[in-house]
């Protein structure tokens, strides 16, 4: 059984793949812009593409195995299991990120972004200790944190090498207000993205954020959760995320890539508030829906600076 939350949440300290310090060099002197793409519509685009923004939420959840494999368009991946004495559970893990861009190549904008923790079907099982079916949210929260070091750690000889890892996020749906970040993350790297309504409020205490389709507004999904509860701490990622194979914009380049997200001054808490997944048809409710995603743990990084590069080569 994992306990002791205290270190947990002072160690597993932001989304996948994990370090528990900010490294010294900003993300613009690590990764300066070296190009432009150029759109179908003519736009030039800068690579890497570097974002800033108020906030970036990670809401951690234990997901259904069975229900979760349904929404991994990309043959190679198999959601990770939880398995308990040699058998697996059908537990999975599932987050749900919110954006708050302020300033990136394309303008402003907000997004959700359903993922789910995957890994290559030709790597070995990650060794990740049992978590019992009727585990307390304390407890579920306790084990998610704790799965992203271990996560991190299995991948930390390929991110040093520069080769896409074994373990990743897939990213199952994005739902986004501008138009145009939507147009850059299907050419570029094929993202899953559609046009959302999203209506937020940051507030010192509490974040609210609702998301519904265009053009009918049916609601997607509904939260709010209070902030400020948990363990201050730098955060950083850096990590890969998987796309759907069929949606990959180039032949020659593996449907992954690395992003790197940064903040001096995030968060690590439990989540106490309100979720509601809506009656929406988006690829994002079903799949909530679907796999039973409800938030028990919140990863929330400030101020953040980030930067997703272009995708591997074959």
């Amino acid at each position: 059984m994992i306990n002791n939350s205290g270190s947990l949440l002072k160690a597993a300290c932001a989304s996948f793949f994990i370090s528990s310090a900010v490294n010294a060099a900003s993300i613009e002197q690590q990764y300066p812009v070296t190009e432009q793409v150029l759109l179908s519509d003519g736009t030039a685009v800068s690579m890497p593409f570097r974002i800033s923004g108020n906030l970036t939420s990670a809401f951690l959840s234990i997901i259904k195995t069975n229900q979760a494999k349904k929404f991994i368009a990309h043959g190679e991946f198999e959601p990770i299991e939880i398995v308990c004495n040699g058998t697996g559970t059908n537990q999975s893990i599932g987050v749900l990120y919110f954006q708050d861009i302020t300033q990136s190549p394309v303008g402003a904008y907000a997004e959700t972004v359903n993922t789910i923790a995957v890994k290559r079907k030709s790597a070995q099982a990650l060794p990740l200790p049992c978590l019992p079916k009727h585990a307390s949210k304390q407890q579920q929260m306790q084990y998610l944190l704790a799965a992203q070091q271990i996560m991190a750690q299995a991948n930390e000889q390929n991110i040093q090498q520069g080769v896409p890892s074994d373990y990743a996020m897939y990213n199952q749906d994005l739902e986004l207000n501008n138009t145009l970040a939507i147009k850059a993350g299907l050419e570029i790297w094929g993202y899953p993205k559609s046009l959302a309504e999203i209506n937020y409020w940051i507030g010192n205490h509490y974040v609210d954020l609702q998301v519904a389709d265009i053009p009918d507004y049916t609601p997607i999904v509904e939260l709010s959760y209070l902030r400020n509860i948990g363990t201050q701490t730098p955060l950083y990622s850096a990590g890969d995320n998987v796309l759907p194979q069929h949606l990959t914009p180039s032949e020659d380049k593996a449907a992954q890539l690395k992003g790197i997200l940064e903040s001096k001054s995030g968060w690590v808490q439990p989540f106490i508030g309100y979720f509601w997944v809506g009656p929406s048809r988006s690829n994002t409710a079903i799949a909530l829906k679907k796999t039973g995603f409800y938030p028990v743990a919140i990863v929330e990084y400030t101020n953040v600076s980030g930067a997703a590069l272009a995708l591997y080569g074959q």
